[in-house]
């Protein structure tokens, strides 16, 4: 606290000082820089005449941690240090440290960086350079303290989600989501990313129709997150906000920062890529584009020509359970595979097929002996390649069985580490026994880092199944992969080890297997938009009603909606609703689509099928649009909720086709529209009906857990 009021004391003798503050300022956006602290002391929005500042003596510029080995708490507060040069050169400030001081002395750290205005947002950089002998943990910038608004209270966030898709749901201004912890200096809410899927928050003024976009752009992939305060403290009312009659005299207003975990030591620089704060018309739908298009520039996205990608449903099976249990050997899991064929699914994946079985073993990665070996499998290959079949090995990636004598004896010099040597992760699943399945007796995993042995080690053994016939694979548990890595095996910094240093890894697997095989294809369970250029599908990355912002932004991508009941014919109309994969896995991964039990289940995929085949590249690789360029409205308002829409188009001639699911056991009427433009007739098409055009004009009945498709008649 103490720290705190001397900040406040110096931000009001920075409101005193007679030298001119710095503006940059065109037609979207106006801001003052303070010279006494390079600190940003307005940041006015002229599309909502908004101050996002208007609680001053929370302005900030930026914060360090330099951790010494008596006090690891040692802040650098940035509105505590003097520039020694700030200067304005067109729409670009410059500010300039040489030297940092805190309570605990004064240390040789250098800190440039710019603050540059264009038409539509403001552009943060640094450049930071270390002269201690300590290495510096954290770097809090931009720092942009005193928000209170964003056009009023009501202002809402949306976040970038993994298994769903953004939605303004969040409350900054009101309800914050954060509370104060052990230590904080007030409440604290935060996002990492990864941990979001992608590195934007994007704040909505409903009211004014302005959003304002939150993102870093670096090129190098890097472990940060995004942080407010809500000063002085959350108020433990359903208003979390407290007022200025009850904050005590204390300044109330979030404090938001962008922190990175450079661990520079001595001599070491960090060149940080661009902090954008950006103003859009629209919400996070609009927002995002510009992330998207500086992606693009940095990381080619092209999936148009990946088998994979067009693959609209998988057969799935554990054969080889890790308590020992064989489900099926090779020849049986063929005949399956064969049977799914049936009904028009001809993607398989094979999981629990390498020695020990399901989650057991890793990294050994060579076909299981009980199950027919190495011959075994190579024959299973011919097998579905004669039925012009593709096959999907599960393998995981950085994942370690400690329990095995191997991980004893060597691999455990493997693992991912935090600054104490340990790792705060644990994963273990089981399944052939009740003790198994509740948690209470399985082999657990660890995490491993990206060292040059360790990643030989993994690719000498994929290369092996790619040449032994398999078409790609399935990598699970990428989603765990992020973290800071203290290995002392691992060169990298810290902060970009299992970031950019896993990606990069993945890269040369992925340029290697097709070495071998040009067509080999890949999909994953992973969370970050850096491996998208590698991954045409992700194996989780949706809900069951929902999936992951990914979609939206890069439909390129699609996810697998994962069906193992045998009346889940919800689920199959959710693929449908937003492009997915049906991933459909009898008896929870043990058995065929072709047993009596799953008859009703099959016959309805076939028919799906036929339908997603007939409209590929309006419903599945295609464009999505979530919510946004046409709607729906019930004709019994109260219906709303039994009803789902999605919207999706074309990749090329811009045709837009509507898909609506009913949820409910009802029958429901609705209306329909699409808002890119005017639209007087659809095809509607459902499964088991005939095709027929409908006006604009013409309410539509869909049955009880119906499916329906409305594409947009186009004149030729």
């Amino acid at each position: 606290m103490k720290i705190f009021l001397r900040i406040l004391l110096l931000a009001a003798l920075c409101a005193a000082d007679e030298t001119p503050v710095f503006v940059l300022e065109n037609n979207q956006l106006r801001l003052m820089v303070e010279p006494a602290a390079g600190s940003i002391s307005s940041f006015f929005v002229k599309a909502n005449q908004c101050e996002l500042i208007s609680e001053k003596r929370l302005q900030a510029n930026f914060r360090i941690c330099l951790p010494l080995p008596d006090y690891q708490a040692n802040y650098l507060e940035g509105m505590m240090q003097k520039p020694v040069e700030v200067r304005q050169d067109g729409r670009t400030i410059t500010v300039r440290f040489d030297g940092m001081s805190s309570t605990k002395g004064v240390f040789p750290i250098e800190l440039s960086y710019t603050i540059t205005l264009h038409d539509d947002y403001v552009a943060f950089k640094a450049r930071l350079i270390n002269h201690h002998s300590q290495p510096i943990s954290e770097f809090w910038f931009p720092r942009v303290g005193g928000w209170t608004q964003f056009g009023d209270r009501t202002a809402k966030l949306a976040t970038p989600n993994y298994t769903s898709m953004s939605r303004h749901t969040t409350s900054l201004f009101k309800n914050y989501p954060g509370s104060r912890g052990l230590g904080a200096e007030a409440a604290e809410w935060a996002c990492t990313y990864p941990g979001m899927v992608m590195p934007w928050w994007d704040l909505y003024d409903e009211k004014s129709n302005v959003g304002l976009y939150l993102g870093y752009h670096d090129p190098i992939f890097r472990f940060s997150s995004w942080h407010t305060y809500l000063m002085p403290d959350h108020s433990g009312q359903p208003d979390a906000w407290l007022t200025d009659q009850s904050s005590g005299g204390l300044p109330v207003g979030l404090v938001f920062s962008h922190i990175r975990f450079p661990f520079i030591h001595s001599g070491e620089t960090l060149d940080s890529g661009e902090f954008i704060i950006r103003v859009h018309q629209g919400d996070w739908h609009q927002g995002v584009q510009f992330y998207r298009d500086w992606f693009l520039k940095h990381f080619p996205l092209n999936h148009a020509n990946n088998w994979l990608r067009h693959k609209r449903a998988w057969f799935s099976s554990i054969i080889y359970q890790p308590e020992d249990k064989i489900i099926a050997d090779y020849q049986t899991y063929d005949r399956w595979c064969g049977e799914a064929a049936e009904y028009g699914i001809s993607c398989c994946e094979l999981i629990g097929w390498h020695r020990g079985g399901l989650e057991r073993n890793y990294p050994d990665y060579r076909p299981e002996e009980k199950l027919g070996g190495r011959d075994g499998f190579r024959a299973l290959m011919k097998e579905i390649d004669a039925r012009q079949g593709k096959c999907l090995a599960f393998i995981n990636y950085n994942i370690l069985d400690q329990n095995t004598d191997w991980y004893k004896k060597e691999l455990f010099k493997y693992k991912q580490q935090d600054q104490f040597g340990q790792q705060p992760i644990w994963m273990g699943w089981g399944e052939s026994t009740f003790l198994a399945r509740s948690g209470m007796n399985v082999r657990y995993h660890v995490r491993g880092s990206i060292t040059p042995e360790f990643e030989k080690l993994l690719a000498d053994q994929f290369i092996e199944r790619i040449q032994d016939g398999a078409h790609g694979f399935q990598i699970d548990k990428l989603c765990v992969g992020a973290a800071l890595d203290f290995n002392p095996l691992n060169a990298l910094k810290p902060d970009v080890a299992l970031c950019e240093g896993l990606v990069q890894a993945i890269d040369r697997l992925y340029r290697r297997c097709r070495a071998v095989n040009p067509a080999v294809s890949m999909a994953s369970e992973f969370s970050f938009d850096r491996l998208l250029p590698y991954f045409a599908v992700g194996y989780r990355g949706s809900g069951p009603r929902d999936i992951s912002t990914f979609r939206f932004v890069f439909p390129e991508w699609t996810s697998c909606q994962h069906i193992s009941r045998p009346q889940d014919f919800n689920g199959i109309n959710y693929a449908v609703l937003s492009g997915q994969v049906i991933c459909v896995e009898p008896e929870c991964y043990q058995g065929s689509l072709k047993q009596p039990l799953y008859h009703d289940l099959a016959e309805y995929i076939k028919e799906v099928e036929r339908l997603r085949d007939e409209l590929h590249p309006l419903i599945f690789y295609a464009r999505y649009f979530d919510n946004q360029e046409g709607r729906i409205t019930p004709v019994d308002p109260e219906a709303m909720n039994k009803l789902q829409y999605r919207m999706h188009g074309h990749f090329h001639n811009g045709q837009r086709a509507l898909v609506v699911i009913n949820t409910s056991a009802d029958p429901v009427q609705y209306s329909w529209t699409f808002t890119h433009q005017k639209v007087a007739q659809a095809v509607l098409y459902q499964p088991f009906v005939s095709q027929r055009t409908i006006s604009g004009d013409e309410l539509v009945e869909i049955k009880p857990y119906g499916l329906q498709i409305l594409v947009e008649k186009i004149s030729r």
